[in-house]
């Protein structure tokens, strides 16, 4: 018995070396010469994961580390899982567009997978017809945003905007303010009621969700994000996976939530044109609430961060402000009217402002939902593996020497001096964000960057308008910009230009007919808090 024992051990130590080699000669056929990137050295079984778990979510620190010490690509690992960051624009536009076939499927993490059930179009699988019906029609929604009646309506959100900030009883607003602007004129297009204020029920629903949201990447959190195979244990054996169905059962409320809404509203919006036109569309009820709660995700808080951002920006550099006020008041001049989209053609400088706090924006924030390979690659020597996941370093792609060799700093003269290789003509087509990295690469750039454009640029035309952004009066210890554009960018001063310009602000704002989700028209003066 024990020899038969024996030999039944030697056989599956056999079977397994054998395995190894098999897979050890395949992958050398398969590398064709070619070798590994260069990246840290990890850990057993974790690999790098204790580094990444560290930063408690904050990755964007750590991949900018590892791209000064290894270069612009860099391989580690998570568990077992290869994971490679591209910190180059070239490097990036070569292999998610020019090879997009092979870089453009998703890698979720397990907790976020299992929570949003693989139904969110930013997560999907392209190949998954779903996938495809959710993501065409989110091209449709965006592209009816872009109708003259819709861009009205964000033009009305941003004077009821303007009008609160010059209102408020002291010069440092309540970021509030621009919180309710940034669902509010989401709303108002897609689901066809304006938010009053941010103690609105929707709002606080989507708040409290997106920060479990949010979470849902981490790997210090979530132990399933870097070894899947817990998720299959009880609950009661690894806990974090009760937080996971937790999530799961918030993100469900969600869909309910809007569907409820969406579905409640009698004003004209694109949820609407959609029910009357129900038959040119394949996508089903359950994909339409998935879909709408993706763009509702992502269309407010990247737009309402790069406007604050600018402002900051704006803030910290009067030079630009100066020139920006100049160039707006050239353009409406003394006429009884504030900036509307159909100036925008001649405010390049507007533009270019716009387009660089972007891009200062997208330097510090995370690097969002990373990419899976779908077969082997080689590229320029190294070899990656399918299945291997990808993430986009924006804190050196956007500060890219290549393409801009004055460095990272604010700068919106990029944009409008010949000299720069940013440069481009005609300007009153350039500067726009067409292609731009910020917003991605290939097939999984952001759908609605348009939108969120022209949420910020219409905003920052009526406030440069009508006042000046001042720096906060506590300064405080020098920083690195950078540092402080993550950490304050919501600290400046409002301070109005002109009382004619305040009156016909106000004069504006109060013949605005903007109803809430009832029906209810919505308060000249909304409520902040």
């Amino acid at each position: 018995m024990d020899l038969l024992s024996n030999r039944w051990w030697l056989a599956l130590l056999a079977v397994a070396v054998v395995y190894h080699i098999v897979r050890v000669i395949s992958k050398r056929r398969r590398m064709k010469g070619a070798k590994p990137p260069p990246g840290p050295r990890g850990w057993p079984i974790v690999g790098n994961a204790p580094e990444l778990a560290a930063a408690k979510g904050a990755n964007t620190a750590v991949f900018r580390k590892w791209a000064k010490e290894h270069g612009p690509i860099v391989q580690f690992t998570v568990g077992n899982e290869k994971q490679v960051i591209l910190s180059d624009d070239k490097v990036a536009r070569d292999l998610y567009i020019k090879r997009s076939g092979k870089y453009s499927d998703r890698h979720a993490p397990h907790a976020v997978t299992t929570a949003t059930m693989g139904q969110n179009p930013a997560l999907r699988p392209l190949k998954e017809d779903g996938c495809r019906r959710e993501r065409n029609f989110m091209q449709s929604a965006v592209s009816i945003a872009a109708n003259q009646k819709y861009r009205d309506l964000m033009d009305d959100e941003a004077t009821l905007t303007l009008h609160q900030l010059l209102q408020s009883p002291t010069p440092t607003p309540s970021d509030d303010i621009f919180v309710r602007y940034g669902y509010s004129v989401l709303t108002s297009s897609l689901m066809g009621f304006s938010v009053g204020s941010v103690s609105d029920s929707y709002v606080r629903e989507f708040e409290q969700f997106r920060d479990r949201f949010v979470d849902g990447f981490r790997i210090d959190i979530f132990p399933s994000n870097t070894f899947p195979i817990l998720g299959k244990l009880p609950s009661w054996l690894h806990p974090s996976l009760a937080e996971i169905e937790t999530l799961r059962k918030s993100y469900v409320e969600q869909m309910i939530s809007v569907r409820r809404r969406i579905q409640n509203t009698t004003r004209e919006s694109i949820y609407k044109h959609f029910l009357t036109n129900r038959d040119e569309y394949t996508i089903t009820d359950e994909e339409v609430v998935y879909t709408y709660q993706a763009m509702v995700g992502a269309g407010i808080h990247n737009p309402h961060d790069s406007l604050v951002t600018t402002m900051y920006l704006l803030s910290k550099h009067p030079e630009w402000q100066t020139k920006l006020q100049h160039e707006i008041d050239s353009v409406v001049g003394d006429s009884n009217r504030m900036p509307a989209f159909e100036d925008l053609p001649n405010l390049p400088t507007l533009r270019a402002i716009v387009k660089d706090g972007i891009r200062c924006r997208g330097c510090v924030r995370e690097a969002g939902i990373p990419r899976r390979l779908e077969e082997d690659d080689i590229y320029e020597g190294y070899f990656f593996e399918k299945g291997t996941v990808f993430h986009t370093n924006f804190s050196q792609v956007l500060v890219d020497k290549e393409i801009y060799p004055d460095g990272g700093g604010f700068n919106p003269a990029r944009y409008l001096d010949p000299s720069y290789p940013t440069y481009k003509e005609p300007l009153t087509v350039h500067p726009n964000t067409q292609n731009f990295a910020a917003f991605g690469y290939g097939r999984r750039a952001c759908p609605g960057d348009d939108f969120g454009v022209r949420v910020v640029t219409i905003m920052l035309a009526k406030l440069a308008w009508a006042a000046n952004i001042l720096p906060p009066l506590d300064e405080g210890r020098e920083e690195d910009e950078d540092r402080k554009i993550y950490t304050e960018y919501k600290k400046y001063r409002i301070e109005a230009r002109n009382p004619e310009r305040v009156k016909l602000a106000q004069t504006a704002a109060e013949s605005l007919s903007l109803v809430t989700e009832h029906g209810v028209e919505l308060q000249r003066v909304p409520n902040v808090v």
